[in-house]
């Protein structure tokens, strides 16, 4: 990312940050890593889940139903299967995490923030109905879109929102537009992964990882199973915990030990 874009990219959370927000002062004494899966590619459970194991790691999946469930409105990634009521059942079992990521993976560019967010509350009801009335309470913004009112009406009913502006959630962070920093394959580079796992660790703070799809063939917002099996592996070695978005919402908040 260039100097420019980045600063005009800062700019913009910040202006987005300084409008109904959720502010924490994050600094742990054992800081916080976590890693999420967005729409959600069956390639993360089918690839992903055995690295994750290996790891005795937790994640959390920001689910578009929609996707899984062949809804021609949906925004999908032709020919890609999604994970459905069966996966999302097992992860529930095993302990991940299972957020909203809209029903139909919503473009806000095409559409408005009255109706993504009633294509997000969509999503609410089918995946809460799949896990037995199990509440969905987070959030990751699809195509990493958010305007102020999408972001004012989304805050009614989740208690992180999830962006794509990436960094170090520490001293002021708002949790409506919690940063969360990619793992693509396109973009993959170890030394700045490192860095920021270390800048992390230094400052107590919450780091969020996501990717979308695990395959040895990746698409552009997908990473290997390798790229996978290394950042976990630097982060485990990092000494930092590693919980799913949830559950590291509730240790901030002084829910949890």
């Amino acid at each position: 990312m260039s100097v420019i874009r980045k600063a005009l990219q800062e700019s913009k959370t910040w202006l987005y940050g300084s409008f109904l927000n959720d502010r924490r002062d994050i600094k742990m004494q054992q800081a916080i890593i976590s890693l999420s899966f967005d729409d959600v590619p069956s390639s993360a459970v089918e690839n992903g889940i055995p690295i994750l194991d290996r790891h005795s790691v937790k994640a959390t999946f920001y689910i578009s139903s929609g996707l899984a469930t062949g809804d021609e409105q949906a925004n999908a990634e032709k020919g890609e299967r999604y994970l459905g009521r069966e996966d999302l059942a097992q992860l529930d079992k095993a302990g991940h995490d299972i957020g909203c990521h809209t029903y139909s993976h919503y473009r806000l560019t095409q559409g408005s923030a009255e109706e993504l967010a009633e294509d997000a509350q969509r999503n609410v009801r089918t995946l809460s109905s799949w896990l037995g009335g199990k509440p969905i309470e987070h959030f990751s913004y699809p195509f990493g879109l958010v305007d102020f009112k999408s972001k004012r009406r989304l805050s009614q009913h989740y208690k992180t929102l999830r962006s794509s502006r990436p960094g170090i959630n520490q001293k002021g962070t708002d949790l409506y537009l919690l940063r969360g920093t990619s793992i693509y394959n396109p973009s993959f580079d170890q030394t700045a992964i490192q860095r920021v796992i270390d800048k992390t660790v230094k400052s107590g703070g919450w780091l969020v990882f996501y990717t979308h799809g695990v395959d040895d063939n990746p698409g552009d917002y997908d990473c290997t199973p390798q790229q996978l099996e290394w950042v976990l592996e630097q982060a485990v070695a990092s000494g930092a915990r590693i919980l799913p978005v949830a559950d590291a919402y509730d240790v901030i908040n002084g829910n949890r030990p």
